[in-house]
């Protein structure tokens, strides 16, 4: 099984993604950890712009047809040689188109109410809320940016994931309490298929 996480900043995702590494005994790469593993692999050097979350800056209408397939092929090229089928958590790094493929793929999404990551981002990093909402908005477009030039997708459609959780309604735990009811379906639905 393979979990892979997005997000929008301020949901807390590393803390999810810790607590679900635990219950289900996964590895689980966040972006500190996917740039450590792949400098290990001698991938990182090969893609930094792809691990370091931002797409190389130049006209996306200047770029022809095969080399748009080419960056399109970079997610697969390198999470697919650093993953190398195994089971595992990874936030990020549009790691739910890569791995959209994979019957054991589970694809969340997190989302929340802008004041509520507001304050999260605030608490965690000790800034004021007006920096805090800064750096969210900053990142979010960030994030939407990379997403859309790896993939050709929208970041955050719910088409793109199997979940799409708001953290700001449910809370930390019940989002936890979702994805391990949705699991658990999934595999009883395997097993009856199965039978």
């Amino acid at each position: 099984m393979i979990i892979t996480i997005g997000r929008e900043c301020g949901c807390g995702a590393d803390e999810i993604g810790k607590m679900l590494s635990e219950k289900y005994m996964l590895p689980c790469y966040s972006k500190s950890k996917l740039v450590e593993y792949a400098g290990e692999r001698g991938l990182y050097d090969k893609f930094p712009y792809f691990f370091g979350e931002f797409p190389t800056e130049f006209l996306m209408s200047s770029i022809d047809e095969s080399m748009m397939e080419r960056v399109r092929n970079t997610p697969k090229e390198t999470l697919g040689k650093l993953m190398e089928g195994q089971d595992c958590i990874i936030i990020g790094r549009t790691s739910n188109y890569v791995f959209r493929n994979r019957e054991d793929s589970i694809r969340i999404f997190l989302c929340a109410d802008i004041k509520y990551r507001i304050a999260q981002i605030a608490k965690k990093h000790d800034l004021s809320l007006r920096k805090a909402q800064k750096l969210v908005e900053e990142t979010d477009e960030r994030r939407r940016r990379y997403h859309q030039y790896y993939t050709g997708e929208e970041w955050g459609y719910a088409g793109n994931y199997d979940l799409c959780l708001d953290v700001s309604v449910l809370g930390i735990q019940s989002v936890l309490d979702v994805i391990s009811a949705y699991i658990n379906s999934r595999e009883r639905e395997k097993n009856r298929k199965e039978a």
